[in-house]
């Protein structure tokens, strides 16, 4: 692998390269984008041509002792800082470790390069033990925050580093790498690539759970609902996605984040068919019944349901309690769908 497997990310290889041949690395970086963009396989790649001993041009080997070793994470000078299993946030320990390995002089090169994946989910200490560092870096210390919010991230901490943003991948490049990759089928793979908004991390993780035959049946239950059905159908949802089997409290988010993203596509298509304009549908075996329904439904009533499901997904990141916060999103939409006012204090 080398820049050339980036996919999608050509300004930003443009940006290192120029950066490369001027010798005009800085010492703090945040690689900001969506999950599954290519955000860590890029630092790895950019390390690699740091460390390469005999760079082609511009880029890595990819066959030297360190190129190899980086490969397999085992290279004295590089680090990966990461949540620990279970845990959510970055903690102050783990960056007084990171303050413990920049006191020690590089090993094997003239440069340390450290890696932080989920900076923007440190707790306040740890930023605060972040921002010492970043004060006052070592002449050979390349740090690279990954995030996929910057808003996350405190204002002191962003403004110490270069904010290099990633893009989502094309659905197209999404749908090849599934096919070549990982050997998905064609249509599959096509179908994934719609509902991964260009990332590869949840293209994957959706065909590992039967996404698509999920979502089907989702749109068949919320096409049948009743006002009175909003406490059934969150016990129903429960169990459709086996969410009462899921006992790792951040993994039981990311399959609720799914969930309530199908929604969000559920009702986009329903205004897609409202103002029937130029935009695709991702349900087109439902067309039919979706235009159907979006005629008995205003513009507003779909928009404001929309803006409900957005907020669930801010609350689902506040660590609101998951069975409530799914209770509360169906009845708000149910009430809106069926004209009744929504209580202010439901959330």
């Amino acid at each position: 692998m080398s820049f050339k497997s980036i996919s999608c990310q050509d300004r930003v290889i443009k940006l290192f390269q120029n950066a490369l041949i001027n010798d005009r690395l800085a010492h703090a970086y945040i690689f900001a984008g969506q999950e599954g963009v290519g955000k860590t396989l890029f630092s790895k790649e950019l390390a690699k041509v740091i460390f390469c001993q005999h760079p082609a041009g511009v880029d890595a080997c990819d066959a030297c002792n360190h190129c190899q070793r980086i490969a397999s994470d085992n290279f004295s000078d590089l680090f990966l800082i990461l949540p620990e299993k279970n845990s959510r946030v970055i903690k102050i320990e783990q960056l007084k470790y990171l303050q413990d390995i920049l006191n020690v002089k590089p090993l094997e090169s003239k440069h340390k390069v450290v890696i932080i994946q989920s900076a923007d989910k440190m707790n306040e200490e740890a930023s605060n033990c972040l921002l010492k560092t970043l004060e006052e870096p070592p002449s050979y210390a390349i740090m690279i925050l990954i995030v996929t919010s910057l808003e996350s991230v405190k204002e002191t901490v962003r403004s110490r580093c270069q904010i290099i943003r990633f893009s989502p991948l094309s659905m197209t490049t999404v749908r090849d790498i599934l096919v070549s990759r990982f050997q998905l089928d064609r249509k599959q793979a096509e179908r994934l690539a719609y509902i991964s908004n260009g990332s590869i991390e949840r293209a994957l993780l959706l065909s590992g759970t039967q996404a698509i035959e999920k979502k089907n049946w989702l749109v068949d239950r919320i096409l049948k609902l009743e006002l009175d059905n909003n406490l059934s159908f969150s016990k129903e949802l429960f169990n459709e996605w086996h969410l009462q089997d899921l006992e790792i409290l951040e993994e039981k988010r990311t399959y609720v984040r799914e969930l309530i993203l199908s929604f969000l596509l559920y009702y986009r298509d329903l205004l897609v068919c409202k103002m029937q304009g130029e935009f695709s549908m991702y349900h087109t075996d439902w067309r039919d019944a979706l235009i159907s329904k979006s005629e008995s439904l205003s513009e507003d009533v779909l928009f404001s349901i929309i803006n409900v499901i957005k907020r669930s997904l801010i609350y689902l990141d506040y660590n609101a309690n998951i069975a409530l916060l799914l209770e509360n999103m169906i009845t708000q939409i149910l009430r809106l769908q069926f004209g009744k006012r929504v209580p202010q204090s439901i959330f």
